[in-house]
């Protein structure tokens, strides 16, 4: 029998040092002998080949939809719309109800239709979307953000989370959400009075700043610490509105810095919260073991002041049981800790909540100024509901909320006719067939129109008409598809109601308390782009007291 050895043999060796620096010194000297200009024709080549095998690409994943007719390779047309946002989504809106683009080389579908919109939109719990905001949503936001979480564990989260928005709780967010409301239009007209006309869209989103900060995490906050939240949350929303290049100095890395350090500012606040709501909750085990009565100095009256502290409540509970369970388990390393439980989880969700909180309400109450100004008919409705509701400016509560038809009507309307949040990008995570003409490959930019999606349906949908909500038209419930604006499916906004509330609340209060005349400009009814969208001006004001 041969044996035949296959591979290095004994009297081989590997190429020395000095072999390997005489093939250098060879291919060093044949390159010399080549010019740059005998390599540009192979490298001009290379470059139009590139160029044509991508357009043709596109081309190919448009199957026949309408699209530019030429995209610039590599970035697409990013530029423009970075530069002039709502001139190219507007362009892109005249091409139909489903159309193609290219932003830094990915293939883009836009979706106005309704329907194409739901679908995506259900979609986005699976293997088949993910939401990606933005451009540069998920390396700002952090992957642990619940708006890029799928399957069971957003599921989980959501179930975990719900019971921040219940009566009760809802309750105590709108005594803080008030008081901070009349506190700041009292400002206002200290600063009217000195300085004149004024814009509204700084005042509303520095409002809503305080107002969401105070509702989630108020009482760890000091005036230092707000300081700091609002600065960082300053170069995250510049983030949002850069280019996707991230190096040391550039404006995303500035926001990534900035998003690390509010996570690490929450995971302080949550460890807080904890303690607080464990020591309250053994405070009223003790008192009630002992069958005595709390005093009312004793920790145990510690009840949630805030978002987070409703939140904890439940997540010590679960943690105590999870190091009782731990304790008596004869495996207690596969006993597994509460899902969501640890700070820094905590901390995203916190984030997420204060980001999704600021930018489309400060939108919406930007807006609502502005349309309540232009059409003086609809305000004057709206101080009647008032002051059959509130005759002497009671206190607001659910109660009286929930008893604001009209006021409601008008709410909704702004929402409907400028929807803050325009459009919601989804990234395919497969191949989707979107429907027998269409197939979305791999890796598209799938971006749902909210904003034409409120234009689809309504009567006469071009018209800002508050009475289409009315309990006679019941346009919401007839035309309940085409309003998008919280979103639909799993991922639908979780704290719409808390929203709806903060709008009504302010229009109630800033309508009761505030006479108000528009200041037009010629860029009033433009729309900017912020990252939510704007009054071209800002919505310039006349403020002053109104005697009640």
């Amino acid at each position: 029998v041969q044996v035949r050895v296959v591979g290095r043999q004994p009297h081989q060796s590997w190429p020395s040092l000095g072999m390997l620096l005489s093939a250098l010194s060879v291919i060093t000297d044949a390159v010399s002998t080549i010019s740059f200009w005998s390599l540009l024709p192979i490298i001009a080549g290379l470059v139009l080949g590139y160029i044509a095998v991508e357009q043709f690409w596109f081309y190919r994943a448009g199957q026949g939809l309408p699209g530019p007719s030429w995209v610039p390779p590599l970035l697409g047309n990013v530029f423009s719309m970075v530069y002039d946002p709502f001139a190219f989504w507007d362009n892109q809106d005249k091409l139909g109800p489903l159309s193609w683009n290219s932003i830094f080389g990915t293939f883009m579908l836009f979706c106005q239709d309704t329907d194409i919109s739901t679908t995506i939109f259900k979609n986005a719990s699976n293997d088949n979307f993910m939401i990606c905001l933005n451009l540069n949503g998920e390396r700002l936001l952090g992957g642990g953000n619940i708006a890029f979480l799928q399957g069971d564990v957003h599921k989980n989260l959501r179930q975990q989370v719900l019971h921040l928005f219940t009566k009760k709780a809802l309750s105590k967010y709108l005594f803080v959400q008030e008081k901070c409301i009349r506190d700041d239009i009292a400002k206002w007209f200290d600063i009217a009075k000195s300085k004149g006309t004024v814009e509204m869209r700084p005042f509303v989103r520095d409002l809503n700043m305080f107002t969401s900060q105070s509702v989630f995490i108020g009482p760890y906050l000091t005036p230092e610490v707000r300081a700091r939240v609002c600065e960082d949350y300053q170069l995250m929303n510049e983030g949002l509105l850069c280019m996707p290049f991230s190096f040391p100095g550039s404006t995303l890395w500035k926001a990534i810095r900035a998003r690390k350090r509010l996570v690490a500012l929450l995971c302080d606040i949550v460890s807080q919260s904890k303690v607080r709501m464990a020591a309250a909750a053994t405070a009223a085990r003790v008192s009630e073991a002992e069958s005595s009565e709390l005093d009312e100095t004793s920790t145990a009256y510690q009840q949630p002041e805030c978002l987070l502290d409703f939140w904890m409540v439940d997540t010590v509970n679960a943690l105590r049981d999870y190091e009782s369970a731990k304790a008596t388990s004869d495996d207690p390393a596969s006993v597994q800790p509460p899902l969501h439980s640890a700070d820094t989880a905590i901390a995203h969700t916190l984030l997420d909540f204060l980001f999704a909180a600021q930018d489309a309400s400060s939108s919406s109450l930007t807006w609502l100024c502005h349309y309540l100004a232009k059409y003086p008919e609809f305000l004057e409705k709206v101080r009647e509901e008032q002051a059959q509701l509130r005759p002497a400016d009671e206190p607001l509560d659910l109660a009286t909320i929930n008893q604001m038809q009209y006021t409601r009507q008008v709410v909704k309307e702004v929402l409907r006719y400028r929807a803050p949040a325009t459009l919601v990008p989804h990234m395919a995570k497969r191949d989707f067939k979107l429907r027998d003409d269409v197939n979305i490959p791999k890796g598209t930019l799938v971006v749902p129109s909210v904003f034409s999606s409120s234009f689809q349906g309504f009567e006469d949908p071009q018209k800002f008409d508050p009475d289409r909500f009315s309990l006679e038209r019941k346009e919401d419930i007839k035309y309940k598809k085409h309003f998008l604006v919280f979103g639909a499916g799993p991922h639908r906004c979780l704290g719409y109601e808390y929203a709806m509330m903060h709008l009504l609340a302010f229009t109630a209060l800033f309508a009761t308390h505030v006479n108000f005349k528009r200041v037009w400009t010629p860029k009033s009814e433009e729309i900017v782009f912020g990252p939510t969208i704007y009054p071209g001006d800002g919505c310039l004001l006349d403020i002053e007291p109104r005697e009640l």
